[in-house]
């Protein structure tokens, strides 16, 4: 995912309105805690405290406060191929507000979110991206709840969580065998299985999350003055080679390029 911006709790007067006729130029998801009006089918419709709404990029908008202080969090983002293939999996509505039963967590999802994002930590970006996915599960959740949506398949569901726990655990011994078998599926259904509902493959995703975890690690250390054959030895690799192609290929430059910048 690409953060553009984010905020959380921001708060405006009772005659706060805000339009974008031809869309934000990004993606915009908006929880909005205070009555509210949104633009529905060309007409402003009342919604209450805890209604959120996901704008794609050209989509129109509109929205104002109800009488009332308004507040909202907001996100203005980019979704890579996998999070929107997760967001049509979940059948997550576009440009369409919805009310909530449970606003509030779906509120602390999005400070996590800000924290982080806004945060000097290492490896804030991937923590940036797994909590967006937690929130679009939370989001799924409820409209579950509110029988929005349909019912995936628990297979399915394992399937996406999986793909989350490994970029959880980057150097846990992950075995797709011990997977398949707790999903009633043979080796060779669970691959299928997993790109289809992920897509990704398992043994990319295994991976990227460790080139993601080396690669952070690279920046915390950068006073360190290993080699690139060092790091790749520490990291169980038997030559330079295999390292740097992987490395280069899911972080999209080499590690020497990458000690390179950080050490200038």
């Amino acid at each position: 995912m690409r953060m553009d911006e984010i905020g959380w709790h921001s708060i405006h007067s009772a005659d706060f309105s805000n339009e974008r006729p031809n869309g934000a130029g990004d993606w915009v998801f908006l929880l909005i805690k205070s009555p509210c009006r949104i633009a529905v089918d060309g007409e402003m419709r009342e919604f209450p405290p805890y209604t959120w709404i996901l704008y794609t990029p050209e989509a129109y908008q509109k929205y104002a406060a109800n009488g009332k202080e308004y507040c909202d969090d907001w996100m203005h983002f980019a979704p890579d191929a996998v999070e929107e293939a997760l967001l049509q999996r979940l059948h997550i509505p576009l440009n369409t507000p919805v009310a909530l039963p449970k606003g509030t967590e779906i509120s602390k999802i999005l400070r996590t979110i800000c924290l982080e994002y806004y945060s000097a930590r290492p490896h804030r970006e991937e923590m940036t991206n797994l909590h967006f996915r937690m929130l679009l599960y939370r989001l799924h959740e409820q409209l579950l709840h509110l029988q929005i949506v349909p019912k995936t398949d628990s297979a399915t569901d394992q399937l996406l969580q999986i793909k989350d726990f490994i970029f959880r655990k980057p150097f846990e011994p992950f075995e797709a065998a011990r997977f398949a078998d707790d999903l009633g599926l043979s080796e060779e259904v669970f691959y299928a299985r997993y790109a289809e509902t992920n897509g990704s493959t398992f043994a990319d995703d295994l991976i990227a999350t460790r080139m993601q975890f080396i690669a952070g690690q690279m920046r915390q250390h950068r006073s360190e003055n290993q080699t690139v054959e060092e790091i790749a030895q520490l990291c169980g690799y038997a030559g330079e080679a295999e390292f740097s192609e992987q490395f280069t290929r899911f972080i999209g430059q080499s590690p020497q390029s990458l000690l390179d910048e950080i050490r200038a």
